[in-house]
């Protein structure tokens, strides 16, 4: 694997190089990263007001961490990580890392509109539309 296909990840004061996911791992976090970006969470990280997160969400933004942390160290116990000093901020880029890790979403083209973040989703390329008018057809 080049060092291309891995994303470093700042969690508690340290720093992870997160592989892609072998699958036995992103069977576990693909569902979480669906359940939360279908939550809306990726819009309101983006929303100047203020939100709330469940404590179900904060969960799923804690095992999305660990995975991360664990697949660049599998050394690292559960009860290690949870002695890292991890902030709000971490536990979102962790969710971004973990969604493109997982091979769901693709990263955000550095030329896209809109002030992505890094590693948030994009929808994929339609095709062009296909003519049906008789105007169009050869003769």
């Amino acid at each position: 694997m080049s060092d291309a296909d891995s994303w470093s990840l700042s969690l508690g004061g340290r720093s992870f190089d997160v592989p892609r996911l072998p699958l036995a791992v992103t069977v576990l976090v693909y569902p979480i990263c669906q359940r939360l970006t279908n939550a809306g969470l990726v819009e309101r990280l983006r929303s100047d007001e203020g939100f709330a997160l469940t404590p179900e969400e904060i969960g799923d933004l804690t095992e999305l961490a660990f995975q991360a942390a664990h697949a660049a160290d599998p050394e690292l116990d559960t009860q290690a990580f949870l002695a890292l000093p991890i902030t709000p901020p971490e536990l979102f880029a962790a969710f971004f890392v973990m969604r493109i890790q997982c091979g769901g979403w693709r990263k955000a083209s550095s030329d896209s509109e809109g002030g992505n973040e890094p590693g948030e989703a994009q929808g994929a390329q339609a095709p062009p539309p296909t003519s049906t008018s008789t105007a169009s057809s050869p003769a």
